[in-house]
């Protein structure tokens, strides 16, 4: 009786092994490499990226904010089909899809921010929130750096200028 139990695991163990490899972790809503690259002209807005990973169902980011800035946007740029000219325009949401990835990058989406205090800029980050449709508020720090990857400078929120 015993032996046949034990065959009876052995022909089900590979039967199970789809089962189980199913079970993984659920994937979990989060945001990661967070930067604003400040624009050389202080009047002229300054642009941050990151990268959004969906968590266990489709979500919208609504909104990025921080009390570390006069205001944001989010936006997309993109070739016109038409005209052929780079365009960009104003995002209401961004859909987020489950266990997907969405990237805010240079020539792509992207977060317009306004005034990056001098306090952020001395300290080299901002604390952004991240607001989505399920209500989920996430928080993260976000680098703040020149264009071309340097620090600013402490007195003016530059490097050189």
């Amino acid at each position: 009786m015993l032996k046949m139990r034990a065959r009876l695991g052995l022909l089900a163990a590979p039967l199970l092994v789809p089962f189980l490899a199913s079970c993984g972790p659920t994937p979990q809503l989060r945001v990661h490499d967070a930067v604003i690259k400040l624009n050389p002209v202080d009047s002229n807005p300054s642009a941050m990226y990151f990268t959004v990973r969906g968590g266990p169902t489709d979500v919208y980011l609504m909104s990025v904010t921080s009390r570390s800035v006069l205001r944001t946007e989010m936006h997309e740029s993109a070739v016109d089909p038409e005209t052929k000219v780079m365009a960009m325009r104003k995002l209401d949401r961004v859909l987020i899809p489950a266990d997907g990835k969405v990237e805010f990058k240079q020539g792509g989406k992207h977060v317009m921010v306004w005034g990056v205090n001098l306090v952020g800029r001395r300290l080299g980050e901002v604390e952004a929130q991240f607001l989505f449709s399920n209500n989920e508020r996430i928080v993260v720090k976000a680098r703040v750096e020149e264009m071309d990857g340097r620090e600013p400078d402490e007195k003016t929120g530059h490097s050189g200028h």
